[in-house]
């Protein structure tokens, strides 16, 4: 499979994720440009919506049910935007120019994210061999086999049959609202779930990303059209956000709710603006707030901790319109001064939120996710290096967007509308810095929401500093057209050329070098970036604990042993059989032995290699229904690549003493040191 035959199949996702929900928004009330972006949160929200409600009332196929439900769900937002709009007003509530913006974003991401994303991982069935994958690889087969699609029931055995020998068969919550699009994408266009999940993130970068950075420009800007291309230019120049979240971990569900913030944001900020100015909640108004209550329910499906994300975003909106309402309160007492009355307004606000902080932390239900730990790395000034350089948790900063932010924090400072982002982007290089040099209550307290993770809080903080550099590069193209508009004899139509070019220098210097200094392997960020990703996502790397070979073998494996069931050591690499070849493993993932496992899955771990002589051994093998052992290990002390965490070689003795001898046992495939034994 090549990537020229998925670009038509990624146009396709998108135009499906985008326009439901976008007919369904504008319907509530959105405006067009908002609704533009919103549209994949709210299609996002009826997916899990109807993925909850179908397997409660026990539809079976839920895949051609969700499917058609989508189709009526696009109809009926179609007809409401019909019945609304039809000799009122204008279904599209803006002008052509102030649509150039999402155009030239949508014209640069696509080919930035082929450029770094596609060449960086190669071929689209490439996949990350680390722990966090082989969940994400399991549950999306699983949804794409059960055609179950409800983040309350999510697990990596949710086929009819697997409760015998799953060592967690109870499958719970799960925010797999990322998942749930992958498996769609799989199952939709009979693709890997590799490359479901390839092309998933695809859109996510390329699409959902760049149409809400530019709604969130919109209503800061007041539809400011310059602004808006200069985010456009800027929108994927940060190596922490999105490109690490690709790598890291991978934190897919995180990163797909990130790249869905901004949107959110900006009909939050929006409403609240037109709030402000009618300084009471109308009729009208009710629809849209319960657009936004299903974009924080869809928040919620993607990764809880968004939540917090966007809280600390939107603080400035909120403080603008909380603290305006207060003032007006305060200002009803004669003996207050204005002064007095704006600063103690805000003020009241800004102690709110930090007691709603507060309370949060110590919230019963968040501390499993406030007390994971991840060690600090590094010292407070080495910290704010990183922040300020775009480096981050890598050793490549990246200069010119670094350079394009302190330009924009100076405009943010010098204007009242923007000023409260410049303080969100420093709250948040805080955070990192916290995070990356301190343990102990103070880190917990204040980055808890996202694991203690300096990847995500990086993210975060890239994310963030969106907006500051856009009015970076904003004020360079200002500067530009001052500088060239006293030129004697330059023809009107080519005012904008000087400006035109400073972009694609802008965008050159951001996207095309891909490495200073090739000899002393100095890498500039795309370069970086483009070697990271092609370092990870390769099937030939020598650290991969799945090797070539091995995948080639398993391919045999699947052709051999079919759908019936196999006894596997997941942490020989055979865990990912169950998604790369669809084979019918027993253990599709590294985690939960022991707890909650079952006796017939303890048995088989610590003795199949009696099975010969030991009954209850054989009847439990019989019971579980295994068919084959498959060994990609055989006879070596140490496997390929880096062992993954939790693996225990005394829990794993009865499946590794298995060899070419052991009596029940009879080898019907080999090569090299793989083996595939038929249970006799």
């Amino acid at each position: 499979m090549s990537w020229s035959m998925l670009f038509g199949e990624a146009f396709v996702v998108a135009v499906v994720l985008i326009l439901p929900g976008m007919l369904a928004s504008r319907a509530f009330g959105v405006p067009f440009k908002q609704s533009l972006s919103f549209g994949p949160v709210i299609t996002v929200f009826f997916l899990v919506f109807m993925g909850i409600a179908l397997r409660f009332i026990g539809v079976a196929e839920g895949y051609f049910a969700l499917l058609i439900s989508l189709f009526f769900f696009a109809a009926v937002s179609g007809m409401a935007c019909f019945f609304r709009f039809h000799g009122r007003r204008a279904f599209f509530d803006t002008d052509i120019l102030t649509l150039l913006p999402y155009l030239c974003a949508l014209g640069l991401s696509v080919p930035v994210t082929v450029y770094l994303f596609v060449r960086g991982i190669g071929l689209p069935d490439n996949f990350l061999q680390v722990y966090d994958n082989s969940f994400h690889l399991s549950v999306v087969q699983s949804m794409k086999h059960a055609s179950s699609y409800s983040i309350l029931s999510i697990g990596s055995y949710l086929e009819a049959g697997s409760k015998v020998f799953s060592p967690n068969a109870s499958a719970g919550f799960y925010p797999a609202a990322w998942h749930i699009v992958a498996a769609l994408v799989a199952r939709a266009f009979d693709i890997s779930v590799m490359a479901s999940i390839n092309l998933t993130n695809f859109v996510f970068v390329a699409f959902v990303l760049p149409l809400g950075v530019q709604s969130l420009i919109a209503v800061l800007t007041k539809g400011d059209v310059q602004k808006g291309i200069c985010a456009a230019v800027v929108t994927l120049g940060a190596i922490a956000f999105p490109w690490t979240l690709l790598y890291w971990g991978p934190v897919y569900p995180n990163f797909a709710v990130f790249c869905t913030i901004p949107a959110v944001a900006s009909v939050f900020i929006w409403f609240m603006q037109g709030f402000d100015e009618r300084r009471s909640v109308c009729l009208a108004d009710r629809p849209v707030l319960v657009a936004m209550l299903f974009g924080l329910a869809s928040l919620v499906s993607l990764q809880p901790n968004a939540l917090f994300t966007l809280g600390i975003l939107l603080v400035p909106s909120i403080v603008l319109c909380l603290g305006g309402l207060f003032e007006r309160q305060l200002l009803r007492i004669q003996s207050i001064s204005v002064k007095f009355a704006y600063y103690a307004s805000r003020g009241i606000v800004l102690l709110a939120v930090a007691v709603i902080w507060f309370l949060m932390t110590k919230a019963s239900f968040l501390q499993g996710v406030i007390n994971f730990h991840w060690p600090s790395f590094t010292y407070i000034f080495d910290a704010l290096w990183r922040a300020f350089s775009f480096s981050f948790n890598e050793s490549t900063p990246c200069i010119l967007l670094a350079c394009l932010v302190v330009l924009g924090s100076f405009c943010a400072l010098g204007n009242r509308s923007y000023r409260g982002y410049f303080f969100v982007y420093l709250f948040s290089i805080m955070l990192f810095v916290v995070d990356a040099t301190q343990e102990g209550f103070i880190r917990h307290f204040l980055t808890g929401f996202w694991y203690t993770d300096q990847y995500r809080v990086a993210a975060m903080t890239a994310l963030f500093s969106i907006p500051l550099s856009t009015l970076g590069l904003d004020f360079i193209l200002r500067k530009v057209q001052s500088a060239f508009s006293v030129s004697v004899g330059m023809d009107r139509s080519a005012r904008y050329l000087p400006q035109a070019l400073c972009i694609v220098l802008i965008a050159c210097g951001l996207f095309w070098p891909e490495s200073v200094n090739p000899s002393i392997n100095n890498y500039s960020p795309v370069g970086f970036t483009k070697s990271v990703l092609n370092y990870m996502y390769s099937i030939y790397d020598v650290d991969n604990n799945l090797t070539s070979d091995e995948l080639a073998f398993l391919g045999e494996v699947k052709q051999m042993a079919g759908d019936e069931l196999i006894i596997n050591n997941p942490f020989d690499g055979s865990v990912y059989g169950y998604a790369a070849n669809d084979l019918n493993l027993m253990y599709r993932k590294f985690s939960s032995f022991g707890k909650g496992e079952t006796a017939v899955s303890k048995q088989i771990r610590h003795g199949l290699d009696r099975i010969s002589y030991d009954s209850l051994i054989a009847r439990d093998v019989k019971q579980s229904g295994a068919k084959y052992l498959l060994v990609l290990d055989y006879g070596e002390n140490g496997r390929e690549g880096v062992d993954m965490p939790g693996y225990h070689k005394s829990g794993w003795t009865g499946i590794d003493s298995v060899n070419d001898c052991t009596p029940g046992f009879s080898l019907i495939l080999s090569e090299k040191d793989m083996r595939l034994y038929s249970i006799e």
